[in-house]
């Protein structure tokens, strides 16, 4: 009896093409009107049901909010949305129940969209 061994990528769920050794993307059914989001612990989730161009764009912004997850300009939770426009300024709490996450001109969606 023979058996096949699973590669990594199929073993956790992440995306072969989009994933690599600095950050990890999972392909998944996201809804309508969402391409892609990030994760608190840094886990990018693409829509699965979409062009490979639109794949690309969608890990290329949800990239640039890992940036700025990894320089201390934005982080969230359950409750809150913490923003540090730059070193010197002081965090802005947003309460996740104040805020639209598909509004292009939230502070940390502006910067992203550079």
């Amino acid at each position: 009896m023979s058996f096949k061994l699973k590669n990594i990528h199929e073993v956790f769920g992440f995306s072969k093409e989009h994933s690599t050794g600095d950050y990890k993307v999972v392909e998944t059914d996201l809804g309508k009107h969402t391409l892609g989001t990030i994760n608190p612990n840094g886990v990018i989730e693409i829509e699965k049901n979409m062009s490979p161009a639109l794949k690309r764009k969608a890990v290329k912004h949800e990239l640039d909010h890992l940036r700025q997850m990894k320089s201390g300009m934005l982080r969230f939770d359950h409750n809150n949305y913490y923003y540090k426009p730059d070193p010197f300024s002081q965090i802005e709490v947003i309460p996740n129940s104040q805020i639209n996450t598909h509004d292009r001109d939230l502070p940390w969606e502006k910067d992203a969209h550079h």
